[in-house]
């Protein structure tokens, strides 16, 4: 339970916590405006902080943008906080994933850190990690999956936005698990811009055909699946939400669009007519 009290403490007796989800907070342009923000209203919420009041230092759970804000770019010399009272480092964890989860988006590599320490802490049970972090089931999976498998140079692909984790979801999948095969499957992903048609079939193929080499999968994959455009106009909120929801999935508009109308036909029962 937290101590609703709040304490004005030097800056100098807090620690980033190894349970903040936050690898690292850049200067960034965000950031900057979050400091003017500080400057202009106060600091309006106080971060969390794991320890006892009277005995620093302090470990910083919540509020890593706030503290680093206040610290590098305003030169504060004290902070407001409240204390987390007695928890678990799982519990510390899961609170600061999803803190985060709900402020500045955290990046991929954060995320999947945090909740595949959290996957592990709880028995690698992937549902319990999906019910404390409210994420969905497929989405723990996925970022469990690409963190226990990818290589560093997969890694640093989807860092530097080359390829998304969909696209390393998948040439894994198609590599069965081979991560050199794997890492040319992407390099080709990168290289050759792949619809979604094409990188679906990569997966088939791959499975199909484990021992084929990754530039033969990658050759049979390439012959583009016949369909039919149909062009929708779509009213802006929905627009937006498509966007939205595709950025945060890791997948193309048109292919979340249409992942989208299939669902909600097969449920309608239209899929089987």
């Amino acid at each position: 339970m937290t101590d609703e009290q709040v304490y004005e403490l030097k800056i100098s007796d807090i620690e980033i916590s190894d349970e903040n989800v936050r690898s690292k907070v850049a200067v960034d342009d965000e950031l900057k405006e979050l400091a003017e923000s500080i400057k202009l209203l106060n600091q309006l919420q106080p971060v969390v902080l794991r320890g006892d009041h009277g005995k620093p230092p302090y470990e910083l759970i919540i509020g890593q943008r706030r503290f680093t804000a206040m610290k590098k770019i305003l030169n504060k010399k004290t902070i407001k906080a409240v204390f987390a009272g007695t928890m678990t480092d799982t519990n510390a964890k899961i609170r600061s994933l999803v803190e985060n989860m709900c402020r500045a988006e955290l990046s991929y590599e954060d995320t999947a850190d945090a909740v595949t320490e959290l996957y592990k802490a709880n028995g690698r049970d992937d549902r319990k990690v999906a019910k404390v972090t409210g994420l969905a089931l497929r989405h723990v999976r996925q970022y469990i999956y690409i963190k226990e498998r990818a290589s560093d140079a997969m890694k640093k692909k989807m860092r530097d936005r080359k390829v998304t984790p969909a696209d390393v979801h998948r040439a894994l999948k198609a590599a069965s698990d081979d991560v050199a095969k794997a890492d040319e499957l992407v390099n080709l992903i990168e290289k050759h811009k792949l619809d979604s048609h094409q990188k679906k079939r990569l997966v088939e193929i791959g499975e199909q055909h484990p021992r084929m080499s990754a530039e033969e999968i990658f050759k049979r994959a390439q012959p583009p699946a016949l369909e039919e455009n149909l062009v929708v106009r779509l009213p802006e909120r929905i627009r937006k939400a498509l966007v939205t929801a595709a950025d945060e999935l890791a997948m193309a508009p048109d292919e979340l669009a249409a992942k989208a109308l299939e669902e909600w036909l097969s449920t309608k029962g239209f899929m089987s007519k």
